[in-house]
């Protein structure tokens, strides 16, 4: 089963039918059996969303379900990923969290907009 996993910029764009989330990334997408997210995206939103730098809705989860995405809790087997990316220990957590998750999935791709995740060259990250 082909996975697309996404950021948590790249999942608020789809959810919320933002035009900076471009027709080939959305065709990329979709291209995917499943899309899902971390929970981690959930927290770092609401976060956000907390101290006034995002708008959200009242029920994030609503949204994402209603846009097909689903969400999946970051679990042990993620946390372990985290070691695999040492170069991003002193970037954001919730990037690296997400990302760690997304690796710890076969046959995942990640897409995001994040320019140092882009830049780690994995053949798995997708820009959007």
């Amino acid at each position: 089963m082909k996975t697309a996993f996404l950021d948590s910029q790249t999942a608020f764009w789809l959810a919320s039918g933002d035009k900076r989330l471009s027709a080939k990334a959305l065709n990329a997408i979709n291209a995917h059996s499943q899309t899902v997210i971390s929970s981690i995206t959930i927290a770092e939103l609401e976060m956000k969303a907390a101290i006034g730098r995002l708008p959200l809705p009242e029920n994030l989860v609503e949204l994402f379900e209603s846009a097909g995405v689903k969400v999946q809790p970051f679990d042990s087997d993620a946390a372990m990923q985290l070691r695999r990316f040492p170069q991003l220990n002193r970037h954001d957590p919730f990037d690296r969290m997400i990302l760690a998750q997304a690796s710890s999935k076969f046959g995942t791709t990640f897409f995001t907009a994040d320019e140092a995740l882009i830049g780690l060259g994995l053949d798995w990250v997708a820009a959007v």
